[in-house]
């Protein structure tokens, strides 16, 4: 898993729209879709319920948007629980 894919992640865990994750991230929502998918099939595990209106994370996914938020790497502010924040861009934040 690269730090590019936690970012896709974390995007489409907030947005709960590829579309708009991928715009988020400055790549094609193919792009995004199928990265997404590809680091599914290699882990063996579903992150995001895909259905016609929206986009829902499953507990394993909830897991790993978690273990980004504590990466330093990625840098990226907690959401509030609930509901996760819409992000203005997929870019992490700049280091203090």
């Amino acid at each position: 898993m690269t730090l590019t894919e936690l970012r896709y992640i974390v995007a489409v865990a907030r947005e709960r729209h590829f579309g708009k994750a991928a715009k988020a991230c400055f790549v094609s929502q193919p792009t995004l879709s199928i990265a997404i998918k590809k680091l599914e099939d290699e882990l063996g595990v579903q992150l995001f319920e895909r259905r016609a209106s929206d986009v829902t994370v499953t507990p394993i996914g909830e897991h790993v948007v978690e273990q980004a938020y504590s990466e330093p790497m990625l840098m990226i502010e907690p959401a509030p629980r609930r509901h996760m924040a819409r992000p203005k861009t997929c870019a992490a934040r700049k280091a203090p």
